[in-house]
Parts: structure tokens; C-alpha cells; sequence
């Protein structure tokens, strides 16, 4: 842990964090952050969310790629990545390219769906990427999606955290045997690091100067414990689901309430009619005008 804080104060977390000419090599870990376009959202109801893990997991044997932690926010995506094969670009351009036809041909909309290329940010030693997971697991607790990051439903924040006894595609392993080879340990101390931070503090804390000063703060804290059970589907449970949405039509057309009006709003803006929407959506013309009102 000393080490650590050694390295953050003095400046020695190295990272390149690049939008064009991204570096990947054999090996190569990367941490990988991409946004909606604009204010549109990328994830509207659960099965937006189950969708792209399931890519996810999909396209990690194909490109041969590794996840080592995640964060699915409602607007943009971080992932943390080791690559196998020198190809980040393909396996991104797969793996964005078929969320963002799914998400269009759902909510019947045009355009682009994320802004821009995706950022990469290269990991060179054991303190960045353990400096990256930790914020990537705060970022909903700074979003103030909820109090706890452990809270937060689409991550992998509970595979750090609590004994996992499902097969599971994140490696969560990789990022936690840099704290200690004793994986329980480990999520102990992954447990107080994450407990320890002061989120108030955190300003977009890899896009800023004040970064390392931050998470020195951040591993300085002493330990607060909290224990919660919580858990993220496996392996055979993320099957299972995409199966059940694929035989409820979930990922064809929305069911929760933000997403049809997202859908709603969608058609409007292509000019369709309200009539035209209502018979579309098979929506009488009165839910489709209380579905715009909320």
C-alpha cells in the first residue's frame, strides 16, 4: 500500500490517455471511457444494459480480450480492458457498432449514437490500474446515482467485493492480486479503499492535475467498514436473461416507462403523427400523449 501512495505522489502513475492514434499492444491494458452523443442517453431500461454485457462477453472470445472491471452509466460506458491480440480497434469498433445498431432499430431513431471516437488510456504499472477501477467503481456514487458504489446495479463492483461463487466473464482477479496474491485480502482492502474515499473531492479526477493529490487522500484514509450482500449475475444467469428479453420482445421494443417515452419523443421528432405512433406502438392516442406530458 505504501508503494502506492509512493508512486501517486510522486507523479509516477503512468497513463496516456488518447481519443486518436491509441496505442495496443499484446498484453496491453487500457482504460476505455465513450459517451452518448449530445444529452442523449446510451441505456434506458435493464435490457439496454444486459444487452451490452452480453456483447461484452460475446465479442471477448472472438477478439480475444480480457474485462477487468466496468462501469455502465446511464450516458457513458468505462471499461477496463486487457488485450490479448493488438486489436482494440476492431474489437471497440465490433462492440460499439452493434450496441449502436440495437439502440437505434429499438428507439427508432437516427444519427449517431456515441460521441465521437471512444478514449483509450493506457496502463503502464499496477498503480493506475488500480487508480482506475476505484473511480470507475465511484463514478455512480459521484453521479449521485447512489451512496454506496457497491449500490450500483451495472458494474462490477460487487465482484471486488464480496465472494463470488458463480462463473463470471470479468477478471476481476487481475486488478485485486495487485493489492494481495490472497484474493480475500484483497477485497478487503479494495473494500477500504473504495470505503475511504471523499467523492465530493473527485472532479473528473483523470482528466485533472489535482488527480494524484486526490487519490493520495483517497489511500491515506483510515478503514470503514460496511458489509452488504449483494450480487452480479453470472455467466448462466446473463444467458438465461438475454434468452428470457429475447422471448418477451425486450430487445426489440422498450417496456419500462423512460424508455417507450424515449421511443415516443423519437418518433415524434422523425415527424411522425401521434396517430401514426399510437397505431405504430399499438398504443392507444392517449397513452402516447400521457407517455409526452410525464
Amino acid at each position: 500500500m505504501a508503494d502506492i501512495i509512493d508512486l501517486i505522489e510522486q507523479g509516477k502513475l503512468r497513463r496516456y490517455f488518447r481519443a486518436r492514434n491509441k496505442h495496443c499492444f499484446e498484453g496491453a491494458v487500457s482504460h476505455i471511457t465513450q459517451h452518448a452523443s449530445g444529452k442523449e442517453p446510451l441505456f434506458l431500461e435493464g435490457a439496454d444494459y444486459l444487452y451490452i454485457l452480453h456483447l461484452m462477453k460475446e465479442f471477448l472470445y472472438e477478439f480475444k480480450f480480457r474485462v477487468l472491471s466496468f462501469v455502465l452509466m446511464p450516458n457513458h460506458i468505462h471499461l477496463l480492458l486487457k488485450f490479448l491480440e493488438p486489436n482494440m480497434p476492431d474489437a471497440m469498433k465490433a462492440l460499439l457498432q452493434r450496441y449502436a445498431m440495437y439502440f437505434n432499430k429499438k428507439y427508432q431513431r437516427r444519427g449517431h449514437v456515441f460521441c465521437g471516437a471512444y478514449r483509450s488510456a493506457l496502463c503502464f504499472d499496477d498503480s493506475y490500474l488500480l487508480a482506475a477501477s476505484l473511480y470507475m467503481h465511484l463514478n455512480p456514487v459521484r453521479s449521485k446515482l447512489v451512496e454506496k458504489p457497491i449500490d450500483y446495479r451495472w458494474s462490477s463492483c460487487a465482484l471486488f467485493l464480496n465472494e463470488v461463487k458463480k462463473e463470471t466473464f470479468v477478471d476481476y482477479k487481475f486488478v485485486l492480486e495487485t493489492l494481495d496474491n490472497n484474493i480475500s485480502v484483497a477485497r478487503i482492502k479494495y473494500k477500504n479503499l473504495l470505503n475511504q474515499s471523499n467523492v465530493s473531492q473527485i472532479n473528473d479526477a483523470f482528466e485533472k492535475r489535482e488527480a494524484l493529490t486526490i487519490m493520495a487522500r483517497m489511500l491515506r484514509e483510515r478503514d470503514k467498514e460496511w458489509a452488504e450482500e449483494h450480487g452480479l449475475s453470472g455467466d448462466k444467469d446473463l444467458r438465461e436473461k438475454i434468452e428470457e428479453l429475447k422471448n418477451k420482445g425486450s430487445l426489440k421494443g422498450p417496456k419500462e416507462k423512460d424508455a417507450r417515452k424515449f421511443l415516443i419523443e423519437q418518433l415524434k421528432v422523425r415527424g411522425f403523427a401521434i396517430t401514426e405512433i399510437s397505431e405504430k406502438l399499438s398504443l392507444s392516442r392517449q397513452s402516447v400523449y400521457s407517455y409526452l406530458r410525464t
